[in-house]
């Protein structure tokens, strides 16, 4: 399956290359080998298709991004940072098939607007093993680890019973997919200015053509921004009313200067 896995994968780069088929075929492996109990084999079966399923995603993110479909895009590359960490977690050799993605994907979360999330709270009251479907207690463990790979197959917990305590507004979500939006009678309003992603979109022209950023910090003054009140929201970015804000900053109002570039830093 090695071999087989490394052939696979020298052609992930190619413009043509067929995930949906090869996804297939590798799945059709990982059950083939599920089936004859070779567990290596069925483990590697899993890895590979995991790194087709995330090179697959990130093309589809970027595509979501020049669509200008951000939220949808955002949504998307959640899932791509899910499944690094597993992929990672399992076959730690695979960093160096992952790591472009990971740091683009990192890069252009930070670029995003929002910060305010919803955040549920749920209290689990039964839940059993998706391996051997034994009951998850605290005394008697089944020897199955949630988000390990057994035999091709990761490991995770199925709720049987739970109830939702409540909905909490966070700044640091442990599901980025949560993200609060205003809403009108037709549905969610997108209040967010994509400005920043907007300028990366003019320049990327190739999901795996590297880019980076630079930040520079630095003051204006307050005759810049005219129609500025004491109850409108603070043009830093604090979230805060300029009031509160930049109005008490002798230096003036704050502001962050973005510089885009081609290449990559700080790869390792």
């Amino acid at each position: 399956m090695k071999n087989k896995a490394s052939k696979i994968l020298k052609h992930i780069l190619d413009k043509d290359f067929d995930f949906n088929t090869v996804i297939m075929e590798v799945d059709e492996l990982r059950l083939a080998y599920r089936k004859k109990g070779e567990e290596e084999n069925a483990n590697i079966a899993w890895a590979t298709k995991s790194l087709l399923c995330i090179h697959e995603d990130f093309r589809s993110a970027y595509s979501l991004l020049q669509d200008k479909k951000f939220y949808e895009a955002w949504c998307l590359m959640e899932k791509i940072e899910i499944a690094i960490g597993f992929l990672l977690r399992n076959c730690p050799g695979s960093w160096n098939a992952v790591k472009y993605i990971s740091l683009m994907v990192g890069q252009l979360q930070s670029l995003y607007p929002y910060k305010v999330f919803m955040s549920t709270e749920i209290l689990i009251k039964e839940r059993t093993c998706s391996i051997c479907g034994k009951k998850r207690m605290i005394r008697q463990h089944c020897g199955h680890f949630p988000g390990c790979v057994y035999n091709g197959e990761m490991c995770c917990d199925i709720v049987q019973a739970a109830t939702l305590e409540g909905v909490s507004f966070v700044f640091d979500p442990e599901h980025k997919y949560a993200v609060a939006f205003l809403s009108d009678e037709n549905g969610r309003t997108d209040q967010y200015n994509y400005m920043l992603l907007e300028e990366v979109i003019k320049f990327w022209k190739d999901p795996f053509m590297p880019w980076h950023y630079t930040t520079k910090h630095i003051h204006k003054s307050p005759d810049e921004f005219p129609d500025l009140t004491d109850e409108a929201a603070c043009p830093c970015g604090s979230g805060k009313k300029y009031g509160e804000c930049c109005k008490n900053d002798p230096e003036g109002v704050k502001h962050v200067v973005y510089t885009f570039g081609l290449g990559l830093v700080n790869v390792e």
